[in-house]
């Protein structure tokens, strides 16, 4: 009886752990059908939360158009995960994630801790200031200024960096800006397509450029370190979308919606004159 008893545990204990390795072969296969992709859902257009225009989840933009594209070339599942951006190179090397894209510039210091693919945007860092400054017409004017950037960005290693300017760093653009419209700030430096997005968004703003002070940056989807496979595929997919206009097919999508978003909100006075005109 206890032989029986014992050949019976044996028997059950092979029959879990087969259906536990069934169980993990099948878990696998699933992650590997599945693209997990950090990025901080704060930079408009490239990436925010929208109910209105969602691409994957409740996540919109260009960077999120352009890794939706990567999923599906490679016949992939892209699942968003939101965080702030200063954890994402964190939870790509900690695995939680296998890449990042979130405007993320490629420098020499983020090279050391992830891999890049090859570049599918080309920036620049700008100033945002109220429309009735008439002081800070060059980066140098900032020097004694109130200066708001945002945490973990390019344009907070430009000021600290190569201006040596004080600065106050915020997690979110939008609190930037909001710190600068109250007058709290006098200036805001962030990346020149996030800034004309703010611009059509809040009233009484201007940008100042300064291509001497502010050089050309180019994005990257990040990939953990020696993750060739990963890398590999992301910039097949890259390099296809370059050359066959995806890319700048997408750009040109979210720049025409802000104008037309723009456009609808103010109707011009012969629009205005019509609409009375019908309604007489």
């Amino acid at each position: 009886m206890k032989k029986f008893l014992k050949r019976a545990v044996v028997i059950t204990l092979t029959v879990a752990m087969a259906a536990t390795m069934m169980t993990g072969c099948k878990k696998k296969k699933k992650d590997a059908a599945t693209l997990v992709v950090g990025t901080n859902a704060e930079f408009e257009p490239f990436e925010y939360v929208s109910s209105k225009d969602a691409v994957i989840d409740k996540y919109s933009g260009i960077d999120i158009e352009i890794i939706k594209k990567v999923g599906e070339e490679n016949n992939k599942t892209v699942k968003i995960e939101n965080m702030e951006f200063d954890s994402l190179i964190i939870a790509l090397n900690q695995k939680k994630v296998d890449a990042v894209i979130a405007g993320m510039t490629i420098t020499p210091e983020r090279s050391e801790e992830v891999d890049f693919s090859e570049p599918y945007y080309t920036a620049k860092q700008v100033m945002i200031v109220r429309e009735d400054n008439t002081d800070i017409t060059k980066a140098a004017d900032m020097s004694g200024k109130k200066i708001a950037v945002i945490q973990g960005f390019t344009g907070q290693t430009v000021v600290e960096d190569d201006l040596k300017f004080p600065f106050e760093a915020f997690k979110k653009g939008t609190e930037a800006v909001t710190e600068l419209k109250n007058g709290k700030c006098d200036v805001v430096v962030i990346d020149s397509a996030t800034a004309n997005q703010y611009l059509k968004e809040n009233e009484g703003l201007k940008i100042v450029e300064d291509n001497e002070a502010f050089e050309s940056e180019e994005y990257g989807i990040a990939v953990r370190k020696g993750d060739k496979d990963t890398l590999d595929m992301v910039n097949a997919s890259v390099k296809k979308f370059k050359e066959d206009g995806t890319i700048d097919a997408i750009s040109a999508k979210y720049a025409a919606a802000s104008e037309t978003a723009e456009d609808s909100e103010e109707p011009s006075s012969e629009e205005g004159s019509e609409e009375a005109n019908t309604e007489e």
